[in-house]
């Protein structure tokens, strides 16, 4: 079974007394939030940008976030308290006063907050390089929309280097540096 399964089994049963727990997992610098964590991290510490996607395996759109390790402290607020709970995967406790809402009415704003966010469709034609391979560099790329810095941040934070070949991150990089010189 993947991670990403074995996380959003985990984040579909809460129970009242995990309600206020944000499970965080680390992929590379970054942490990242999927489901009812990500919904915590972005009703409680800051507004993250969120994507929708189905990954392999699951039958489900996931909304995820991510953001880098370095920042965790900035968001935190005051009272909650951490845990390693192994290699990669980090909890956090909210504290209760932030809270007053038993978990069925949490569900409820969950399930709108999830339902509201679009689906991220993968990108059906692949972006080809010079050997001809393929690269899929997401919807995003400069001849499907205009580059702006906050766009091409984006697709930075977004880009899963965890999972991807070398060859396949000097393609993004170089593909990131074109559209940089386009703005310059």
């Amino acid at each position: 079974m993947s991670l990403t399964k074995e996380v959003v089994i985990q984040e579909n049963q809460r129970t009242t007394a995990d309600r206020m727990e944000l499970h965080l997992w680390k992929e590379g610098t970054f942490l990242r939030a999927y489901d009812w964590s990500a919904w915590l991290c972005c009703r409680y510490l800051h507004e993250f940008k969120v994507n929708k996607r189905v990954f392999k395996g699951i039958n489900e759109a996931v909304a995820y976030i991510g953001f880098p390790e370095t920042s965790l402290a900035k968001w935190l607020p005051e009272g909650a308290e951490q845990r390693v709970e192994g290699e990669k995967h980090l909890v956090v406790r909210l504290p209760d006063v932030m809270v007053a809402d038993e978990l069925d009415a949490m569900q409820g704003a969950y399930a709108e907050w999830k339902e509201a966010i679009p689906l991220t469709e993968a990108n059906p034609e692949m972006r080809k390089r010079g050997d001809g391979k393929d690269f899929g560099l997401g919807d995003d790329s400069p001849q499907n929309s205009p580059a702006t810095l906050t766009s091409i941040m984006q697709r930075i934070l977004a880009w899963p280097i965890e999972s991807k070949s070398p060859l396949e991150s000097m393609a993004f990089l170089a593909d990131v540096k074109h559209q940089i010189a386009g703005l310059i």
